[in-house]
């Protein structure tokens, strides 16, 4: 007969006695307790369903060490193949817009691997910079021209219009309209230094002919100062005491109205 020893078909082992699944897994414990694994049958379902999860579109982050730049990755993140890709445009309206500029940011938005929706955030944010600069720029430029003309008008007086069309006529003489486009691009169109030069250089065309194309009618003396000025212009030419000139009438009629703007307390007085 077989001793008890022996073991049979029926023998279970010895429960008590069988090795742990998890022994020499120490390093993981945190994580089998974490996932409450109860054997390796738990293990690899988790494995599984992590595989699921990840499937083919996974993404191998780059090592500490690599070139950022350079990883195999960004394409898979959306970076498009191409700089051109970027899909950049200038907003409505918007004439000061840099094209140029803005191929030059699609180019670095390239070479930092920027996804589309990166670059047109940075692009707009950029660009809702730049709008409000030149919004500020032209309102500064309007102020200004304002304050200057406002300088202008104080100092000219009821003058003001003649000595602007004197300045005008001066522009036409001698920069035409070249000048002037460069003077309105420099926002100097209207800079009290520049308006005085080609006022006195407008006044010296009047003066140069007393009687050309009927420019000379003594309105541009409408300021007591510059009326006095051309007094001692008019005095100084001989055609004004000289009665068989055929200036002489007319110098003389302009004589008396430059002296009633140059002397207006004595106007009217016999």
């Amino acid at each position: 007969m077989p001793s008890d020893t022996d073991g049979s078909v029926l023998d279970t082992g010895n429960p008590e006695g069988s090795t742990p699944w998890d022994q020499g897994l120490d390093d993981y414990r945190e994580t089998i307790d974490a996932k409450a694994w109860k054997g390796p049958g738990d293990v690899l379902k988790s494995y599984v369903e992590l595989e699921r999860a990840v499937g083919a579109d996974k993404v191998v982050l780059p090592s500490a060490e690599s070139n950022i730049l350079e990883w195999d990755g960004w394409s898979k993140l959306g970076t498009p193949e191409d700089a051109a890709d970027y899909a950049m445009a200038a907003p409505d309206g918007f004439e000061s817009y840099d094209v140029e500029l803005s191929n030059d940011m699609r180019a670095a938005f390239h070479a930092a691997k920027l996804t589309p929706a990166q670059a047109q955030l940075v692009h707009d944010k950029y660009v809702e910079r730049m709008i409000g600069s030149a919004e500020s720029a032209q309102t500064q430029a309007a102020d200004k021209n304002e304050e200057w003309t406002g300088e202008l008008k104080k100092e000219y007086g009821t003058a003001f219009d003649e000595r602007i069309a004197a300045a005008k006529r001066a522009m036409r003489e001698y920069g035409g309209d070249d000048l002037g486009a460069i003077l309105h691009a420099a926002g100097l169109g209207s800079h009290p230094a520049v308006v005085r030069a080609f006022v006195n250089a407008g006044m010296q065309l009047g003066h140069g002919s007393q009687l050309k194309d009927g420019e000379a009618t003594g309105n541009f003396g409408t300021s007591p100062d510059a009326a006095k000025d051309q007094i001692a212009t008019l005095r100084a030419n001989p055609a004004l005491y000289d009665k068989s000139h055929a200036e002489y009438t007319v110098l003389n009629e302009r004589l008396t109205r430059l002296t009633q703007q140059a002397f207006p307390e004595t106007a009217g007085q016999p």
